[in-house]
């Protein structure tokens, strides 16, 4: 726990740095770039993992995930139409997934804790109802994850299936669904579904393969999308929602026995989360 906090301390020092230097850059008068800068924003989220190996539990108990993410946000107005919007937001993360933070009292299993850190990014297209806004969005991050568990705990079925996990740093890759609701200048909630996968080996040739050709389907989705938003842009924003995260959910599904599909690799531990989230941007 003390390296995920000591490696996440370093790289917020960085963006620190960075973004110190993006605000000196902001204070000089460049019109249209301060209309379009990124805000800071932080979120807080909980939710409830049910944790799988190749579709089995092996006795591991439920999670409670606690996160928090800390990035820069932009929302503006997009081409197609002045009520519909452009929502990005980058960012770092750090979450503690633990069976101690599962909220019902009937969990039973072996207890686990785990802690992770990584950044990523989410962006989709909203639509704006006077005061509130409305912004479905995907999301996709890169982690890398410590998982702890009592291995003299008989409840865990096989503990060779997740001796690969128990104490060490692996790396993952995560992808969410949700729907920023914007209720407030500066606040929103978000309800929202991601699947983490972990895995227990980096083949850096085979993931790196994989995930081009999951970005490809995705610059296609886009492509497809855009036509749509130019003639209906409403319908495109949901559209777009729609399709990009089906996409991600199918693609993650094929992953699930083999991590670096359509590759022969094997499957990956993977955490699949609820959550509910606030957002305050400033």
């Amino acid at each position: 726990m003390y390296k995920i906090i000591f490696t996440f301390s370093a790289i917020l020092v960085l963006i620190s740095s960075s973004s110190f230097a993006q605000r000196s850059t902001s204070n000089r008068d460049f019109g249209l770039l301060k209309k379009y800068s990124n805000k800071p924003s932080i979120e807080v989220s909980y939710g409830l993992s049910n944790i799988t190996l190749n579709g089995n539990d092996y006795g591991l108990a439920d999670a409670g995930m606690l996160e928090m993410k800390l990035g820069f946000t932009r929302e503006n107005q997009s081409r197609y139409g002045s009520d519909i919007l452009n929502y990005k937001n980058r960012f770092l993360f750090l979450s503690n997934a633990s069976s101690d933070n599962y909220s019902k009292s009937n969990n039973p299993g072996t207890e686990n804790d785990l802690w992770r850190f990584g950044f990523g990014n989410k962006e989709g297209y909203g639509i704006k109802l006077g005061s509130v806004s409305i912004m479905p969005y995907s999301s996709n991050s890169l982690a890398w994850s410590e998982l702890s568990y009592p291995v003299s705990d008989e409840s865990v079925s096989d503990n060779s299936a997740l001796a690969d996990f128990n104490n060490a740093f692996r790396f993952g890759t995560t992808t969410e669904a949700g729907i920023n609701l914007q209720l407030a200048p500066g606040f929103s909630i978000q309800p929202k579904y991601e699947i983490s996968d972990i895995f227990p080996r980096h083949l850096f040739g085979k993931q790196l393969m994989s995930s081009v050709i999951e970005i490809s389907g995705l610059f296609a989705i886009d492509g497809f999308t855009n036509s749509i938003m130019k003639n209906a842009p409403v319908a495109g924003t949901i559209v777009s929602f729609v399709l990009k995260n089906a996409y991600e959910y199918g693609f993650y599904q094929l992953r699930k026995n083999q991590m670096n599909w359509p590759f022969t690799s094997v499957a990956p531990l993977r955490y699949s989360t609820f959550k509910l989230g606030m957002t305050f941007t400033f």
